[in-house]
């Protein structure tokens, strides 16, 4: 009797700085094709379906399920006036364009002596809707929708850059116009502008599911990791409250308001027509994340570059764990590292990469020879699983 087939789904988010998902989920194949026994290799079905909740690797990952051609438009560095070219990727079948925050505004794209969010600006995501809205009016692209995946940002100045950009501006007591990054927010007493009208539509994939101001807002968790300070980040939501005063956001409205991006998306919330789809919905509707062709995986691996109390926020990698935790199946979740309380969930076994390393910037230089060490220990667990499916036996 034949051998019955086993399949694993491979569905990792990007490890942020070091390599995008596409490339995680090949790294994952080619080393257990590589380390399995011919007899069980030739078994296997691969089902790579790598993700993105919105973040870094997100136009790559729509560039591999939507068939797009990347496109560039020349826009602003968050951290000075200079300009580069800035990757998109167009579908021309559905007249959609998409866009990914850490390419525009990402920590990514700032030097390390920079990266202090109290001195940057989205002002680069301004640039770029004026390039897609020209590119509109010109008839130069035929665009409907615009697809924004919001995460992986070096900026947290509630989107302020970006509406100055596009013909806003904020103003002192007296009347003077400011630069509104949030070293300056404090000095914001007045401004001139309206909600904005662009001839097509905005959907945005939010990475995170938190508040905008408080404990679990924008500044105080995220404003850490891109450089700030607990002082900083504390003066920054403070910021963020004062400048929703200055422009008559009700308390009720603030706390429906989305703190992903930097305050990017509350921004587009706030003052463009927006459609907002989470990093849920995208992964598992539109990228297909679940069992295909009636075939049931066997095992999935799923993985990003930290794991820690971000990741229970509706993140990447906690999205295919959640996914699959019902249904008895082995999960496996990759690592760069680990962050405080691990999750309990039954099936779920966790791999760090950052054991197999003298250092963090070590395993992030390495990262493929990283992920080759954790397929070694998925792949003695993936025999016995093979040969317990075709004896009949359960682990």
């Amino acid at each position: 009797m034949e051998n019955k087939k086993f399949n694993i789904l491979i569905a990792p988010n990007s490890f942020k700085e070091c390599a995008d998902s596409v490339e995680i989920s090949e790294y994952m194949k080619t080393s257990l094709f590589r380390l399995l026994p011919d007899e069980i290799r030739n078994q296997i079905n691969f089902d790579l379906k790598p993700i993105s909740d919105g973040g870094d690797g997100f136009l790559q990952v729509a560039q591999r399920n939507f068939g797009l051609e990347f496109l560039h438009f020349d826009i602003s560095y968050p951290h000075s006036v200079e300009k580069f070219f800035c990757p998109v990727a167009y579908s021309e079948e559905t007249k959609t364009l998409y866009v990914e925050s850490a390419e525009v505004l990402g920590i990514k794209l700032v030097p390390t002596e920079f990266r202090n969010p109290m001195q940057l600006s989205s002002k680069g995501m301004g640039d770029l809707l004026i390039h897609i809205n020209d590119s509109v009016e010109n008839s130069v692209l035929a665009i409907e929708k615009v697809v924004i995946g919001i995460g992986g940002t070096a900026i947290n100045d509630l989107g302020l850059g970006m509406l100055q950009t596009v013909g806003w501006k904020f103003l002192d007591d007296d009347d003077n116009e400011v630069e509104p990054i949030p070293a300056n927010f404090s000095r914001i007493s007045g401004f001139e502008g309206e909600k904005i009208e662009v001839p097509f539509k905005i959907e945005l994939i939010a990475d995170v599911d938190n508040p905008l101001i408080g404990d679990q807002g924008a500044s105080k968790v995220f404003s850490l990791q891109k450089g700030a300070s607990e002082e900083e980040a504390e003066e920054m939501d403070q910021g963020f409250q004062e400048v929703l005063s200055v422009l008559g956001i009700s308390e009720k409205k603030i706390d429906l308001l989305n703190g992903s991006g930097g305050g990017l998306t509350a921004a587009f919330e706030l003052f463009f027509d927006v459609d907002i789809k989470y990093a849920t919905d995208f992964i598992v509707d539109e990228l297909k994340i679940h069992d295909t062709n009636n075939n049931n995986y066997d095992l999935v691996i799923t993985g990003e570059g930290q794991l820690d109390y971000k990741s229970f926020m509706n993140k990447g990698a906690m999205l295919i764990v959640n996914e699959f935790a019902q249904k008895e199946i082995p999960i496996y979740l990759v690592c760069g590292q680990t962050e405080g309380d691990l999750p309990e969930v039954e099936m779920l076994r966790v791999i760090e990469v950052a054991e197999y390393f003298n250092s963090e910037e070590e395993s992030i230089q390495k990262i493929d020879k990283g992920i080759d060490m954790a397929c070694r220990r998925i792949g003695k667990d993936i025999i016995k699983l093979y040969s317990a499916k075709n004896s009949d036996k359960i682990i």
